[in-house]
């Protein structure tokens, strides 16, 4: 009996290190595929900051080019603008925004009721763009009824990033609203 029992306990190795080795085998596969997964996670994350500093360098670029009234002024700019921006503080831009001249969408004039004699940014307007008033009251005191000589103007700024080390491209744009005297051109 002694000879079969140890006939059976080999056997019963055997399986043991057969077992042993699909599991190996199983956890490995899973192993495997845990880092590919942690590996794709790993590239949308880096994706998705990509994306958020193209935003941010396109929303600088905007607020940059609103920020200088030169660029609302006559003459109107022609060519593109260029903005830097650096987001690790090294000195060298990471990221450019390309800023189209401004495009207007609609200029409305405003009437001389709307106006406030009193504050400093009305002077400018005041006064009547109409060829048959040139005044600004009339002989009972009231203001003029018709235009003054500035209109408001609405723009479309839009700003472009694109990044071809990262494969980012976004596009932003930002309505202006802006005061101008009359004869600044809406194209």
């Amino acid at each position: 009996m002694k000879a079969s029992g140890q006939f059976v306990g080999r056997q019963q190795r055997g399986v043991v290190l057969i077992v042993v080795l699909i599991m190996l085998g199983v956890f490995s596969v899973i192993v495997v595929s845990m880092i590919g997964g942690s590996n794709i996670n790993f590239k949308i994350a880096g994706n998705q900051q990509y994306r958020m500093e193209a935003k941010m360098a396109a929303r600088n670029g905007v607020e940059s080019y609103i920020s200088n009234p030169a660029n609302f002024a006559l003459p109107l700019p022609t060519s593109d603008a260029f903005v830097n921006s650096d987001f690790n503080g090294d000195g060298v831009a990471d990221m450019i925004a390309v800023v189209a001249p401004p495009d207007c969408l609609r200029a409305v004039p405003i009437l001389q009721s709307a106006l406030d004699v009193a504050d400093p940014h009305d002077a400018q307007c005041l006064g009547s763009a109409q060829q048959n008033n040139s005044g600004l009251f009339h002989a009972s005191g009231a203001s003029s009824a018709g235009n003054s000589w500035c209109s408001k103007m609405t723009w479309d700024v839009g700003a472009r990033v694109s990044d071809a080390k990262t494969g980012v491209d976004v596009a932003m744009h930002q309505g202006v609203y802006l005061r101008a005297i009359i004869g600044t051109t809406c194209l």
